[in-house]
């Protein structure tokens, strides 16, 4: 929030440092981002001109008697907007303006005003334009005019409030109340020990008129409270030069007295408002109300909305002329020519003005606040001060229209000092808590259980534990003294962490590129899987607060996401790999939802160039997995055919550890890789990160043998149902002497194995850390093997073609 300093000092008493206000209000919780100060000129005061006359010596200058308090100068001038009697600023000799019109004077160059004689008349000093004082470019029509009644002498930058520094401040989302001036002012002041200087304006007279438009709330559920007031004679105009430079400063660009109202009392005060141009109103009452179905509205921005049913909107009983809380109608805006309006001051439910401005893509200031629940006074309090200004300006007020909820009582919270003490680590006494809290608007009795009544505008305060919080900021978290913790410590289990960690780094290192994709997704990835003519295969969790139609639902699988990123890869016809790591949110037949941990992966491979490619990409999709399962449990786990909705038939598996499912692998649907553009070959595979081990088994450590190893490749002949890890298993449980590893790197079936049957191959390495392998050891290991299989399987030696 743009917090311009001189607005911010109107309540504070005297003239507090920039430094001193910004540390005070980061110490109280409000954190001061940035510090900028605009550009401000010297020796620039207020003049009123007496005499304008013509230069003796040129037909397009003229000569002013211009008064700046302490002397009389005079000046020539070749402007054509002032006469006499009019207020200018003017820059006394020695004074330095800009010499070109800068929206930021970044850059600009500087002349320095000298007494000078022009066509032979003495001239001390200048009027100044708005551009030459480095002001905003609406207000650059020739010399700068002033109000009138505005002192001789007086200093320029005082007179119209102008602000020498502009604060950047973050005020957290629970305080709708420091969304305004006054509240970052009444904070300010608390922690810097000054008087907060606040008054609330007056309420409207008593023999006011009644007003010739009235209010009502026809849906309680999206309004709580709103108040009207009928505001005439007073015509459309430019905002005083004060009001228009405090909006700027604040990053509101000044329009007309009007809206610039509006706008000035929801900064100050915080309380959104809306001006309707009264005769343009077609009935003689606003409503708050839900949209019905098929209703639209032209909105000021001069786009024609259709509103989703429920959307809070504003009628005048024959149209809309608003959405609630987010941004007017332009049947009822405010032109050049209003000279009679009727203001809105409402209290909307948050809630549904959030939805709303969500649904709509409509963020707006008003929105911002109107959506964090505003207290029902507050309503009341903008609207006197809209009246104050309005009604200064020559406007004449009608009394309030009023509908929906009183205010409430005001509350009252009971605040125990020894627990203060104890949550805090504090010794303070109950005369130091008042003194804490009190500034800031809290009202405390009692001694020994002191019994806080919460200020109207502390809607975020409702327990004991929020008033230790308010204590903690009034006396300082500096003043809080640090102790070492005297609770035992306690691990922190990163084992989670941890795993993914090295999951991440493992796959990344077998060329999967780490993807991030949205937790949320829209209806529209199961839409595009039943156009493919597949069903997703998963139940989609809702959420009761979607930020958008694409992201209402909680993802069930990260391969979604994946299919996303794939289908948009440039090089995805050329062979890809992506994963990723996140949690998924699956409804296991039907049961309450479940969140898991889970790891996808995704490979696209180039267009093969052999019959034998499927085959091929498979297994180097089951060896990536099984290196991942390899490193964690030091097992590659047992794979066995299974079914998967998004898998190819036939070509889908999983892998289990002790009989527990912790993976699967497949070949795409290959209507799923048509929908998403893959080339046909595109495998998938997710581990199961629950349950997997979460560190990596601990291996034993064993030298490197610096002798060479003899390996022996040995082709069996066994029934097509056995299992080529099977296999590999029997060779080692049958305590084959030397042996280093075992791997199945083959398989075939032909005229040779015969029906029912296949010929699996075997790697077999054989090693000593002693010695070098001799034949006669190397043939020994072998015969082992061979009579390992053929015990266990009824393996025999396939023969070698030709016999």
């Amino acid at each position: 929030m743009r917090v311009p300093i001189g607005w911010l000092r109107d309540f504070l008493p005297g003239e507090a440092p920039v430094e001193s206000i910004a540390a005070a209000l980061t110490a109280r919780g409000f954190t001061v981002e940035h510090v900028t100060k605009p550009p401000k000129l010297d020796r620039i005061v207020v003049g009123r001109i007496e005499a304008l006359d013509r230069h003796p010596n040129a037909d397009r200058l003229q000569v002013a008697k211009v008064d700046v308090g302490v002397e009389r100068l005079q000046i020539v001038t070749g402007a054509t907007n002032v006469a006499a009697g009019d207020a200018v600023p003017i820059a006394l000799v020695g004074a330095a303006v800009f010499a070109r019109s800068t929206e930021n004077a970044q850059g600009a160059e500087l002349k320095r005003i000298r007494q000078s004689v022009l066509r032979g008349v003495e001239s001390a000093g200048m009027m100044c334009s708005a551009s030459e004082l480095a002001l905003p470019g609406e207000f650059d029509e020739g010399i700068l005019l002033l109000d009138r009644g505005m002192r001789p002498g007086s200093d320029f930058w005082q007179a119209v409030r102008f602000s020498d520094a502009i604060l950047g401040v973050e005020v957290p989302s629970n305080r709708p109340d420091c969304l305004s001036i006054v509240g970052l002012a009444r904070e300010a002041a608390a922690a810097m020990g000054s008087a907060f200087s606040y008054q609330p304006p007056p309420s409207t007279a008593q023999t006011a008129p009644a007003s010739l438009i009235g209010v009502e709330i026809e849906d309680p559920s999206v309004c709580r409270r709103l108040l009207g007031q009928y505001f005439r004679g007073i015509k459309n105009r430019r905002s005083p030069l004060w009001l228009a430079l405090r909006l700027e400063a604040a990053g509101v660009r000044s329009h007309n007295y009007f809206i610039d109202v509006s706008n000035y009392v929801q900064i100050e005060i915080g309380q959104p408002l809306h001006f309707y141009d009264a005769a343009k109103l077609r009935g003689n009452k606003i409503a708050a109300r839900a949209s019905f179905d098929g209703e639209r509205i032209l909105t000021l921005d001069g786009v024609e909305r259709a509103l989703p049913v429920g959307t809070p909107v504003i009628s005048d009983g024959h149209g809309l002329i608003g959405i609630a809380g987010i941004l007017g109608g332009q049947s009822c805006a405010i032109d050049d020519r209003t000279e009679e309006v009727f203001a809105e001051s409402p209290t909307f439910v948050g809630k549904r003005v959030r939805r709303a401005a969500i649904a709509l893509g409509l963020r707006t200031e008003g929105a911002s606040r109107h959506e964090r629940d505003l207290p029902l006074e507050l309503c009341d309090v903008g609207l006197r001060r809209a009246a104050a200004l309005l009604t200064h300006a020559g406007a004449i007020a009608s009394a309030v229209a009023a509908g929906g909820d009183e205010p409430p009582a005001a509350r009252s919270v009971a605040l125990r000092p020894s627990r203060v003490n104890a949550i805090l680590g504090t010794r303070i006494d109950v005369d130091e808590m008042r003194r804490a809290i009190q500034p800031i608007g809290f009202a405390v009795t009692g001694t020994e259980t002191l019994s806080v009544t919460v200020p109207w505008w502390r809607t975020d305060v409702a327990d004991e534990i929020d008033l230790v919080e308010e204590v903690a900021r009034g006396i300082g978290f500096d003043a809080i003294a640090e102790r070492p913790s005297t609770a035992p410590p306690q691990d922190v289990d990163e084992s989670e962490f941890l795993q993914e960690s090295w999951l991440a780094t493992s796959i990344a290192a077998l060329g999967y590129r780490e993807v991030v994709s949205v937790a949320l997704q829209g209806s529209k990835t199961a839409s595009e899987w039943e156009r493919s003519g597949l069903t997703f295969w998963l139940d989609l969790t809702p959420i009761a607060n979607p930020l958008s139609e694409d992201q209402r639902f909680l993802r069930p699988s990260l391969l979604p996401g994946l299919l996303e990123v794939a289908a948009k890869h440039p090089r995805r016809l050329e062979g890809s790999a992506f994963f990723e790591i996140g949690h998924i949110f699956a409804r296991p037949e039907g049961d309450a939802v479940k969140e898991r941990r889970s790891l996808f992966g995704l490979r696209c491979f180039a267009q093969p160039d052999r019959t034998t490619a499927m085959d091929r990409c498979l297994l180097e999709v089951k060896g990536d997995v099984e290196y991942v399962l390899r490193q964690l449990s030091g097992s590659d786990g047992n794979a066995a055919a299974d079914r998967l909705l998004w898998a190819h038939p036939g070509a889908a598996a999983v892998i289990t550890l002790e009989d527990t499912p912790v993976a699967t692998f497949a070949r795409l649907h290959p209507q799923l890789t048509r929908a998403y553009g893959l080339p046909p070959d595109s495998y998938g595979f997710e581990l199961l990160l629950d349950a997997l081990p979460r560190a990596r088994s601990i291996a034993s450590y064993r030298a490197v043998s610096r002798l060479p190893g003899t390996r022996r490749d040995v082709a069996v002949v066994v029934d097509e149902a056995i299992a080529a890890r099977d296999l590999a298993q029997a060779v080692w449980s049958a305590g084959v002497p030397h042996l280093e590893s075992v791997r199945p790197f083959d398989e075939y079936r032909g005229p040779q194995t015969g029906p029912g049957r296949k010929s699996v191959a075997l790697s077999i390495m054989l090693r000593k850390s002693d010695a070098t392998i001799t034949d006669a050891q190397a043939d020994a290991a072998m015969k082992v093997v061979v009579a390992a299989l053929a015990v266990h399987f009824g393996a025999v030696l396939r023969e070698p073609e030709g016999q």
